[in-house]
C-alpha cells in the first residue's frame, strides 16, 4: 500500500516574519506548506484541491476572514480553516466561524497549539474521507443488488431507495423519497401486521424471512422476503435498513405445481365422471322431452321444463370443459386460412348475438394468413375469446380482428389482436386472466382462457393481454406460419 500522502497547509498571512515563523514550525513536523501574503494572492492559486488546512490571519491588506471564507470555502470544500487573531478581533472570529471556520487561535500563536488543532482537523478529515469512502462503498453495493433495498425513517417516511426497487414498483427514488412507505406500498389490509414489525425492528430486534406483498405503480403486487435491521447512525436518527428479494415467480411457480397436483387429481376422476355425467344428462333430456308432450296444453309446466332443459345444458357444458382441460391435447394439424377459423368462431356465436347490436370488423390486408393449425382447436380459442368480448361490452358492441406480421424464435408468424369497447382489464385481471378457475363472471368454470393458452402454446404459439386498445381489452394471439 503507497503511504500517505503529505498534510498541505496554506498560510494567508501579510506579516512575513509571522509567516516565515509559521512556516518553519509545520514544516519541522512533516507538514507541506505554502504561503500567500494576501487574499488575492491565495485566490489566484490553482492547487486547491491539494490543500488540506488553511491558517487564515483576521485581518489582510485586502480584507477580512469572514469575507474571504465563503471563497476559500469554494475553491477547497473538504480544507480545514484555522484563524489567527489578536484579542481585540472575537467578534469577527465569531462571525469566521459562523462562515465555515474550524477553529482560532490568539496571536502570538502558541507552536503546540497550531500543530494539535491540525492534527485534530487532520483526524476529522480522515474520518469524513472512511465515512465517504463506506457511503459510496454502501451505495455501490446497493445499487447494484438484485434486491429491493430501503431505508426507513422513524416517522415511516423513506430516505433511501434503491435502482431495484425503482425497476420493481414503478416508481422512480425521486418521487418516493419522503413520503410513507407503508402507506404507499402497503396493501390496506396488511398493514398492520408490517407496520408493527417495522417498530420491532426499530426497537432492535433483527429480521429474518419476512414476507408480505408490496404494491406497484399499476396496483399489480409482488411477493418479497424481507431481512431487516435499525442502523443508528443514518442522518443521525435509528433507521429501518430493509432488504427485500422479490420471490414472485417462485410463489407463482409454486402456486401452479400446487394448481397441477390439483389437476391431476381432477383428471383421474373427471373421464369417468364426465361419462357417467353424459349419460345421466341424456336420460334426464329424453324424460323431459316425452314430459313436454305429456303437459304441451301447460304453458307454465313448458316453461319450468324449458328451464331445467337449459339447466341441463349448462351443466353439461361445464362437464365438456373441464373434460377438455384436464384431457390430452392431440392436435390434428392442416394447412388452411386463419381467417376461416375464427369466421366459423363467430358464427358459432350466433345465439349469443341474436338481438343484440354488434358490430364486427377485420383487418387482415397484406398479411399471410395461411398457417399450419389443428381447426377445431383455433377455432375453440377464437370463440373463447370472441364470447368473452360479447359477455364483457354493452350494446353497441365493436370487436375488432385486427392482423400483423409477427416473428416467434425467429421464424414468421401472425399475430392477430381481437379488441373489443369493454370496460377492459384491471391490473389483478391482466395478471390472473389466464390461470385455471379464474373468473369474474356468475357462471362459468374459470377454465376458457387457461384452455385457450394450452391449445395456442400447443401450436407453438404464444397469448397474451396486449396495451394497443384505447379502449376495452385486446387479447393478442400469435401463430408460426408452418409447424414448429
Amino acid at each position: 500500500m503507497p503511504p500517505p500522502s503529505p498534510h498541505r497547509v496554506l498560510i494567508i498571512e501579510d506579516d512575513a516574519d509571522a509567516r516565515a515563523n509559521l512556516r518553519d514550525i509545520l514544516e519541522l513536523d512533516g507538514f507541506q506548506v505554502e504561503t500567500a501574503d494576501s487574499i488575492r494572492a491565495a485566490l489566484n492559486r490553482t492547487n486547491w484541491r491539494d490543500i488540506h488546512t488553511i491558517v487564515l490571519d483576521r485581518r489582510l491588506p485586502d480584507g477580512s476572514a469572514e469575507e474571504a471564507l465563503p471563497k476559500l470555502k469554494a475553491r477547497a470544500p473538504h480544507a480545514g480553516v484555522i484563524i489567527i487573531t489578536g484579542y481585540t478581533d472575537l467578534d469577527g472570529v465569531i462571525a469566521a466561524l459562523r462562515e465555515g471556520a474550524d477553529d482560532y487561535l490568539i496571536k502570538p500563536v502558541n507552536p503546540d497549539l497550531l500543530k494539535k488543532a491540525i492534527e485534530r482537523l487532520r483526524e476529522q478529515q480522515r474520518l469524513a474521507e472512511e465515512k465517504r469512502r463506506s457511503d459510496a462503498a454502501f451505495r455501490n453495493l446497493v445499487e447494484a443488488a438484485a434486491c429491493m433495498i430501503v431505508i426507513l425513517r422513524p416517522d415511516r417516511t423513506i430516505a433511501y431507495f434503491n435502482p431495484f426497487a425503482e425497476e420493481l414498483t414503478g416508481y422512480s427514488a425521486d418521487e418516493v423519497t419522503g413520503r410513507d412507505y407503508f402507506d404507499l406500498f402497503i396493501p390496506a389490509h396488511d398493514r398492520p401486521r408490517v407496520v408493527a414489525t417495522f417498530q420491532q425492528v426499530l426497537g432492535g430486534a433483527d429480521l429474518r424471512n419476512f414476507q408480505n406483498e408490496v404494491l406497484r405503480r399499476d396496483q399489480s403486487r409482488a411477493v418479497l422476503l424481507w431481512n431487516a435491521r435499525r442502523m443508528d447512525a443514518y442522518e443521525d436518527q435509528p433507521v429501518c435498513l430493509a432488504v427485500g428479494q422479490d420471490i414472485t415467480s417462485l410463489k407463482e411457480a409454486q402456486a401452479k405445481a400446487l394448481q397441477s397436483e390439483r389437476l391431476a387429481a381432477i383428471g383421474k376422476m373427471v373421464a369417468g365422471l364426465a361419462h357417467e355425467s353424459r349419460n345421466a344428462l341424456q336420460r334426464a333430456q329424453a324424460c323431459l322431452e316425452m314430459l313436454e308432450l305429456e303437459v304441451d296444453d301447460k304453458p307454465a309446466a313448458v316453461d319450468l321444463i324449458r328451464r331445467v332443459q337449459k339447466a341441463q345444458d349448462h351443466l353439461h357444458r361445464l362437464f365438456e370443459e373441464l373434460r377438455g382441460y384436464v384431457a390430452p391435447l392431440q392436435l390434428d394439424r392442416c394447412e388452411c386460412q386463419l381467417s376461416e377459423a375464427w369466421r366459423e368462431a363467430w358464427e358459432l356465436l350466433a345465439v349469443q348475438r341474436k338481438g343484440r347490436q354488434v358490430k364486427f370488423r377485420e383487418r387482415s390486408e397484406l398479411v399471410e394468413l395461411r398457417c399450419a393449425i389443428d381447426r377445431f382447436r383455433i377455432v375453440q380459442v377464437f370463440r373463447i375469446l370472441l364470447e368473452n368480448a360479447l359477455a364483457a361490452c354493452k350494446d353497441p358492441v365493436e370487436i375488432e380482428i385486427d392482423c400483423a406480421a409477427a416473428s416467434l424464435d425467429g421464424h414468421g408468424a401472425i399475430r392477430v389482436a381481437v379488441r373489443d369497447n369493454g370496460p377492459g382489464l384491471n391490473p389483478e385481471q391482466r395478471q390472473r386472466i389466464f390461470e385455471p378457475f379464474y373468473t369474474t363472471k356468475s357462471q362459468g368454470t374459470g377454465l376458457g382462457m387457461a384452455i385457450a393458452l394450452r391449445i395456442v402454446e400447443a401450436h407453438g404459439g404464444s397469448l397474451a393481454v396486449g396495451d394497443g386498445a384505447a379502449q376495452g381489452a385486446e387479447i393478442l394471439v400469435t401463430l408460426p406460419h408452418k409447424k414448429p
